[in-house]
């Protein structure tokens, strides 16, 4: 299954019970919710067209489709420690603001799915380097 097929139904499934628990479910939310869970993807872009010195989207998309069943882990800078570490103080320094929040739990959420997925696959923890930018930035 694609990436965001998984991500969309896996944020449908937590997140209609939890809006529907907390008593603000509401389509928008829902929209937002499902909108970030793929869109948080878009930070592999700047990756693949580096790769690949091109910027033709057939062939970005077939790369894409192949380091998703490979599950090789790279610097991709919305799924970072770092990336999650600033969000919260944002959401600390807007009263933890009820739409921010959610997004902010849709990312950690798609983080888990992705993390998950490379252990199962791999047996490993070796994802981990590549989701800080702390890494790359002392690695040079």
């Amino acid at each position: 299954m694609p990436s965001w097929y998984v991500h969309t139904v896996s944020n449908l499934v937590v997140f209609i019970p939890l809006l529907l628990f907390l008593k603000i479910f509401s389509f928008e939310l829902i929209f937002l919710i499902l909108a970030w869970g793929v869109l948080i993807d878009l930070d592999h872009l700047p990756y693949f067209i580096y790769k690949l010195r091109t910027v033709n989207f057939s062939k970005i998309l077939k790369y894409a489709n192949q380091e998703y069943k490979l599950d090789r882990p790279h610097f991709y800078p919305l799924h970072t420690i770092d990336f999650f570490i600033v969000f919260s103080l944002v959401l600390y320094l807007k009263n933890f603001d009820l739409t921010l929040t959610l997004l902010f739990l849709t990312g950690l959420f798609h983080w888990v799915l992705d993390s998950s997925r490379h252990y199962i696959i791999h047996k490993n923890f070796s994802w981990l380097i590549h989701y800080s930018s702390i890494y790359y930035f002392f690695k040079k």
